[in-house]
């Protein structure tokens, strides 16, 4: 009985050894940290998977997400959509992820790149129509803030109120639908910059900049910066 024991103790250690990884043969002079074989390979670089390209965000506006108000000061003027100042420098820089120390030239690396973005016709056009799609909204918005105010009851929630509620539902999806037909022109327009990073992330500020507007004291400049001669 005891032979059979002591039997199966030594089939047992020696399959938990082979169960061991073994360190593969280091050469001792190479001063090389030993490697362990796990028994696989790491996966190849086409197995992994590949990050994809950033998409435009698409700004969605609802009737419970009006474009906010500012007071007197507020607003986006068109005539200023082309300019880039020093925090705009910082800005385009940080989206393009771009190290100073890398890339010391980049102030003048970004400088030759926003003429394309502004002397660009069609893109141009985008960045009207969509400032007009933004204008578009704020005037739903206020038309039915003045409607609430005509028919609202503060203490109690009515059927003219309701009935408000519906007839601008109806109108801010319809400009919703617009906004999203004219968002699909935005990427095609963008691939003419892919060559310069700095290029594009400026036309991207760009569309933030009119997303992100306040609806008061909207300002259009009849004559944009593009009619303007070159310094």
């Amino acid at each position: 009985m005891h032979g059979k024991f002591y039997t199966v103790v030594l089939f047992c250690a020696a399959t938990a050894v082979a169960a061991v990884p073994l360190a593969r043969p280091q050469n001792p002079s190479s001063g090389e940290a030993p490697l362990l074989d796990f028994g696989f390979l790491p996966p190849s670089p086409d197995a992994l998977p590949q990050a994809q390209p950033a998409k435009p965000h698409a700004k969605v506006y609802t009737n419970e997400n009006l474009p906010s108000a500012a007071g007197d000061s507020g607003g986006l003027d068109f005539g200023s959509i082309n300019d880039c100042d020093h925090r705009c420098f910082e800005q385009v820089r940080t989206l393009a992820h771009v190290s100073p120390a890398a890339a010391p030239d980049w102030k003048r690396d970004l400088l030759r790149s926003l003429d394309p973005v502004r002397k660009d016709p069609e893109w141009q056009q985008y960045l009207r129509d969509l400032y007009e799609a933004h204008l578009h909204f704020c005037q739903i918005g206020d038309e039915k803030r003045d409607e609430l105010a005509r028919v609202a009851d503060p203490n109690n929630v009515t059927a003219r109120e309701l009935n408000v509620d519906d007839k601008y539902d109806a109108k801010f999806k319809q400009a919703q639908a617009s906004l999203e037909t004219l968002y699909l022109r935005m990427r095609p327009l963008q691939q003419k910059f892919a060559g310069s990073n700095f290029s594009l992330q400026f036309s991207q500020l760009q569309v933030s900049r009119i997303q992100s507007a306040p609806c008061a004291n909207q300002n259009y400049t009849a004559s944009g910066p593009t009619d303007a001669d070159d310094p």
